[in-house]
């Protein structure tokens, strides 16, 4: 089951919350495990259900859609990308770990 554009709404308010919040951008800078990254996913909007650490190869592979993107005062650079007949996926490059963030479907 396809995931709502409600739904999808989480991801850009995730970045709007990260960019307001220099814990949270702290924060996802010092991530180096996957159950970090949840934690502090599950505190800013636990609706983001899927998450996982990528290869900086992939969070750097020129996507097919790309949404929106930038770059957040701790130098985290994050693009909202749209996966061909997928989901709206969120990925970030941290200073320890790359990783990506979308709402599993149903």
């Amino acid at each position: 089951m396809p995931v709502s554009a409600e739904l999808e709404q989480s991801l850009p308010r995730f970045v709007d919350a990260v960019k307001e919040s220099d814990d949270f951008q702290n924060g996802l800078n010092s991530v180096t495990n996957l159950d970090q990254l949840k934690t502090i996913v599950k505190q800013i909007d636990p609706v983001l259900t899927g998450a996982a650490i990528i290869p900086y190869e992939q969070a750097t592979s020129p996507p097919k859609i790309t949404i929106d993107s930038g770059i957040l005062q701790a130098n985290i650079l994050w693009r909202l990308l749209r996966c061909p007949g997928g989901p709206l996926v969120l990925q970030m490059i941290c200073k320890e770990v790359n990783f990506a963030l979308w709402i599993e479907s149903c």
